[in-house]
C-alpha cells in the first residue's frame, strides 16, 4: 500500500485565508470574560485548524459508511463537535468563515482538499487502509497541535486546542487497537 506521507499532512497554511491585524474577542472561561487577541499567524493557524478538523470529519463519515466501523462514526463525531467549537471561537474572535463551505470533501486550502481526495481513495481500498487512514490522520493531528500549542500563548484558544490534542490521542488509541 503506498502511504500519504505525513508532510503531507502536516501544516499546510500558507494557502490558507489570512486576516490583517489582530482580531480581539471577548470570551468566558470559568465564569469570568477574557479579552483575546489573535495575531495574524494565530489566525491563520486557527483556520487551517478549522479545515483540518472538517476533512478529519469528513474523511471518517466516509470511512465509517464504506466499512461500518462504529470507531470511525465516534471519532467524526468528535471531530464535529471541534470543528464547531473552533467556528465559535473564530465567530467570537471575529475571524471571517464565511468562505468556508459546509459541503463535505470540499475546503478553500487546495492542499487539504487535494488531501481529502487522496486519504479517501486510500482509505477505500480495504479495511486495513482505512484504519491506517485513521491512524495517520491522527498522528498528524496530533503533530499538528504540539506544533500550534507551542506558538501559541496560554489562552482559551491554546486550552481548546491541549483539549483537542487530548482527543486525538484518545482517538490515536482507539484506531491502534482495531488495527
Amino acid at each position: 500500500m503506498k502511504k500519504v506521507q505525513n508532510k503531507q499532512m502536516g501544516k499546510m497554511q500558507n494557502g490558507a485565508e489570512m486576516q490583517k491585524g489582530s482580531v480581539n474577542a471577548l470570551m468566558v472561561a470559568d465564569g469570568e470574560i477574557q479579552n483575546i487577541t489573535l495575531n495574524e499567524a494565530e489566525v491563520e493557524s486557527l483556520l487551517y485548524m478549522i479545515e483540518e478538523e472538517k476533512m478529519s470529519r469528513d474523511i471518517y463519515d466516509a470511512l465509517y459508511e464504506l466499512t461500518g466501523i462504529d470507531s470511525f462514526d465516534v471519532i467524526s463525531n468528535s471531530e464535529q463537535k471541534h470543528y464547531d467549537k473552533l467556528l465559535e471561537v473564530a465567530s467570537k474572535a471575529g475571524v471571517d468563515t464565511t468562505t468556508i463551505s459546509d459541503e463535505a470533501g470540499v475546503y478553500i486550502n487546495s492542499e487539504i482538499q487535494d488531501l481529502y481526495t487522496t486519504l479517501l481513495a486510500q482509505g477505500s481500498l480495504s479495511l486495513e487502509d482505512a484504519v491506517d487512514v485513521g491512524i495517520l490522520i491522527e498522528q498528524t493531528e496530533i503533530a499538528d497541535l504540539q506544533s500550534t500549542i507551542e506558538g501559541t500563548d496560554i489562552t482559551l484558544l491554546g486550552q481548546v486546542y491541549s483539549h483537542f490534542l487530548d482527543a486525538s490521542q484518545n482517538h490515536l488509541v482507539a484506531l491502534e487497537s482495531i488495527a
